[in-house]
């Protein structure tokens, strides 16, 4: 079997020069600034790991994560798997520099979910705003389970 040399390819060459690039390219399969370590991986793996907060982002849903990983958080009394508007205000005002953060959804069973993160993926039409709703706001808050929020997304 013979490998194609791409530098030799006209194909391959008039996209190169049509996207205005005179160089082939150089690849980077790991950036430590963006991507997760094995160690770090490991570390958050089994347990709550101290961050800045300005090292998080949102995926496009609104998603809380840490460099290429969703993530949860957690504050006193809630956890965080969204870039919810409690999180943007205390991080914004100041509040919040450091936060915990973790890859073990068991490290939550303890911990009710924000109302606020909920809000920001619209769950099931929760509406953390809306306080003539209030009754269902609750039950959804109460019957909650990350395991089946996954589910329901990501059902084929």
């Amino acid at each position: 079997m013979e490998l194609i040399d791409f530098k030799q390819d006209e194909t391959f060459n008039r996209l190169r020069s049509l996207i205005g690039s005179q160089e082939y390219g150089h690849f980077e399969l790991f950036d430590p600034l963006r991507h997760l370590s094995w160690q770090e991986r490991k570390s958050l793996s089994g347990h709550w790991v101290v961050i800045p907060t300005g090292v998080l982002h949102a995926y496009h849903d609104q998603t809380l994560a840490y460099k290429n990983s969703h993530v949860f958080s957690i504050t006193e009394e809630h956890f965080h798997f969204s870039m919810c508007d409690k999180l943007k205000n205390r991080i914004s005002q100041g509040r919040l520099a450091e936060i915990e953060i973790t890859l073990n959804a068991r490290l939550l069973e303890e911990k009710s979910v924000c109302e606020y993160c909920l809000h920001a993926v619209s769950y099931q039409g929760f509406d953390a705003y809306r306080r003539r709703h209030a009754e269902y706001n609750q039950q959804i808050i109460k019957t909650f389970s990350f395991r089946h929020y996954l589910q329901e997304k990501y059902k084929a």
